[in-house]
């Protein structure tokens, strides 16, 4: 492990970057880290998001599906935290020039009701400490530097997250298979359904429970969990309106400007 004050001046340099969408320009300079560094980096950095006022409100999981993992060339599912002042409501309008290289990724998120046991996360079904299921348009700043670039990366860069546009809709009753549909100016680009949803729902938060509990934290009530992306993610090149439709568990929609 790097000594502390390397990894904050390593920080420091993440958020300053971070903050004028030139994320992980450390990484272009040739820094190496292992898995547990790139953690420990991210931290130190949401370290300092916090003094500055950026509330952590919960945490995504990333990585979850093959088609991802391809995408990104990595192996196994990785961590972020999400921040309130990056938290939209459906229908916002956002400007793509505050991203670097803007792509999003359309999936589920839950808030919880109480900390997740091990008994919740074993039956079939949405596990009972979930307050509510609803879509959410995740954003990301889709800037990964070397060949190949490493898992590390992208966990010191907050695994990519840049925000979440969320569903004002609560959580219905599940009474039929549900669906999930990405929706560019109205045409439909990818759509997956069936029980893979919900479990990846459980697997998820089985995962970030235990990945969690090994930073020695832990999960608890109100917190918002993105879940994972099933379907690919999608640069954001041009202005466009955006919809993720999950029926039974609502609809979310944005704009994007340059």
């Amino acid at each position: 492990m790097h000594p502390p004050a390397q990894v904050q001046q390593w920080a420091e340099r993440q958020l300053a970057d971070y903050d004028r969408q030139c994320p992980g320009s450390l990484f272009s300079e040739g820094l190496c880290l292992s898995v547990e560094e790139g953690y420990q980096l991210q931290t130190a950095v949401a370290q300092l998001r916090v003094q500055r006022g950026d509330a952590i409100i919960g945490y995504k999981v990333g990585c979850t599906s093959p088609k991802i993992r391809t995408q990104l060339g990595i192996s196994h599912c990785v961590t972020g935290r999400l921040y309130e002042p990056e938290r939209y409501q459906s229908g916002v309008e956002l400007c793509r020039s505050g991203y670097a290289s803007l792509a999003i990724e359309g999936e589920l998120a839950v808030s919880l009701s109480r900390e997740p046991t091990d008994e919740d996360l074993t039956h079939d079904g949405i596990p009972a400490c979930i307050a509510k299921v609803f879509p959410v348009i995740e954003l990301h700043n889709q800037v990964m530097h070397g060949d190949p670039p490493s898992a590390a990366q992208l966990i010191a860069n907050n695994a990519i997250h840049a925000g979440f546009v969320a569903a004002e809709d609560s959580s219905k009753p599940l009474d039929r298979s549900p669906m999930l549909s990405i929706h560019i100016n109205g045409n439909c680009v990818e759509t997956c359904q069936g029980a893979t949803l919900i479990q990846t729902i459980r697997s998820s938060l089985q995962w970030l429970k235990e990945s969690l509990k090994e930073q020695g934290e832990t999960l608890r009530d109100g917190q918002i969990i993105l879940t994972g992306s099933i379907l690919s993610l999608i640069p954001v090149h041009e202005d466009c309106h955006i919809q993720v439709l999950a029926p039974p568990f609502g609809m979310v929609e944005a704009r994007f400007r340059l």
